[in-house]
């Protein structure tokens, strides 16, 4: 072999190994980001006309939609642009308190004569916090009596109708129950945490009771509102659905490692009835969607570029 044939083979070679390393290190990267990378999915590749419901990501969806970063000579020459009426408008809406502040001496300061009123000047407006506080409610009710029937030995009673309440034999009211749901659901409190809270304010609530009044107002008044919601959605003609991985802790017979469930299931967007339901799952089987969407006759789209006729 030729000096000139051995140098084109090594240079064959050498162009073989540098696309075998191109190929190790993307395979290397890509391995790395699934394994430690924010997994998510994305409808930002899908082709124009072809739109999913953004049911999980909708944060990263909008933090991918935020400006670009200002640069040095932009923060230097900022300055905050002062809007007419802007703390205006901010408080319109708040119930206002007028508050006067008076003058002690209302003498004259050279002939101590009585001063005399001549007006009012503003000053400026404070935003007060008013902290939340309990309070009991004993609740009575009249008893009246018929003296008439009363004296032909007919005796006649009539009561007051009370509320209905929100659990029976409890002491919650529908305040009560929906402040706990509303911290625990919308503001991510755990009970823990609240119980520090309502002690706090007055009242030794425990953790325990709070979950038990949760669970007694789902079953009695919530249940009843999503079965109304699920007879609604499966009679759509178009659905989205999707589901999340989440990890439950102390569930019976599984492993606080074992991978769980949230299923999402939406109405259209142009729907005349838009709702959306959560169904919790041990797992993401096609039988979980099957189950619940029992009844379904229309389109059903998922993940993105999958959408199938039911």
């Amino acid at each position: 072999m030729s000096p000139l044939e051995q140098i084109q083979k090594m240079e064959h070679r050498i162009g073989d190994l540098e696309k075998e390393n191109k190929r190790l290190h993307e395979t290397v990267q890509f391995l790395t980001q699934k394994l430690y990378g924010k997994s998510s999915e994305k409808t930002a590749s899908l082709p124009v006309g072809v739109e999913q419901l953004s049911l999980f990501d909708e944060a990263e969806t909008a933090a991918s939609r935020t400006a670009p970063e200002p640069t040095i000579e932009q923060i230097q020459s900022y300055q905050r642009k002062k809007q007419v009426g802007e703390r205006a408008e901010l408080l319109q809406d708040l119930p206002h308190e007028k508050h006067l502040c008076q003058v002690q001496d209302r003498c004259c300061d050279v002939c101590r004569s009585e001063l005399v009123l001549v007006g009012e000047e503003f000053v400026r407006t404070e935003v007060e916090f008013i902290p939340a506080r309990v309070q009991a409610i004993d609740i009575y009710r009249e008893t009246l009596e018929c003296r008439t029937c009363r004296k032909e030995d007919k005796p006649h009673m009539k009561k007051a109708t009370t509320p209905t309440p929100v659990i029976q034999h409890s002491m919650a009211s529908a305040s009560s129950v929906a402040w706990v749901m509303y911290q625990k659901f919308v503001n991510s409190m755990p009970l823990y945490r609240q119980e520090k809270e309502w002690k706090s304010i007055g009242l030794d609530l425990s953790r325990a009771t709070m979950a038990n009044w949760m669970i007694a107002a789902t079953r009695d008044w919530l249940k009843p509102l999503v079965n109304r919601l699920h007879e609604l959605l499966v009679r759509e003609r178009y659905l989205h659905a999707d589901e999340t991985p989440l990890q439950v802790m102390n569930e019976k017979g599984r492993k606080n490692t074992t991978a769980s469930y949230m299923w999402i299931y939406s109405s259209g967007h142009h729907s005349a009835h838009p709702m959306r339901i959560f169904e919790y799952q041990p797992g993401r089987g096609a039988k979980y969607p099957q189950a619940f969407l029992k009844g379904f006759k229309g389109y059903l789209h998922s993940d993105a570029t999958r959408a199938m006729r039911i």
